[in-house]
């Protein structure tokens, strides 16, 4: 009788021990959820919704009054908006290379003279906002492979600029 409750003791408590440690990969592995994602350059404005296939595209339209190159000036003129469409997978690369940009952000050396190169990327959930942003770096599109990919895949539906 006294061996039988010592190996309940032992074998009781090590079932216990193996059923409740559970694998930290599957405890990291939650459904992600956010509802929008932001980008925004020196001149455009990208929101992409998760659970929405329209995304919004707005364009400010500018008009060039005088001057030539740095010294030119421009007449604020119009706001272009346009929807257009992104299927689940695009939205879920979209939304991949968005999170590894705000959280693994690549802190470049790259600059461009007369402020060329503006990136606002948000990442929107239920109560948070995360971002990026770059600033003075030429062509945005190039900071890191991440943004290199956005830029793809939107050049695919819209106009998006580079700068």
């Amino acid at each position: 009788m006294k061996t039988i409750i010592l190996k309940l003791l032992i074998i009781i408590p090590f079932f216990l021990i193996i059923s409740c440690d559970k694998p930290k990969d599957k405890l990291e592995q939650k459904n992600e959820y956010w509802d929008e994602i932001q980008l925004i350059t020196r001149n455009q404005k990208i929101i992409i919704y998760n659970e929405n296939d329209t995304a919004s595209f707005e364009n400010e339209i500018f008009k060039k009054v005088s001057g030539n190159y740095s010294s030119a000036i421009y007449k604020f003129e119009k706001i272009d908006k346009k929807s257009f469409s992104l299927n689940r997978n695009e939205r879920d690369s979209l939304y991949k290379y968005t999170k590894a940009i705000i959280t693994k952000p690549v802190f470049t050396d790259r600059a461009s003279t007369d402020y060329a190169g503006y990136v606002l990327i948000k990442l929107r959930d239920r109560h948070t906002t995360l971002m990026c942003e770059y600033k003075s770096v030429g062509e945005w599109s190039t900071v890191s492979e991440e943004t290199k990919n956005i830029y793809n895949l939107l050049k695919t539906k819209i106009d998006v600029a580079k700068q």
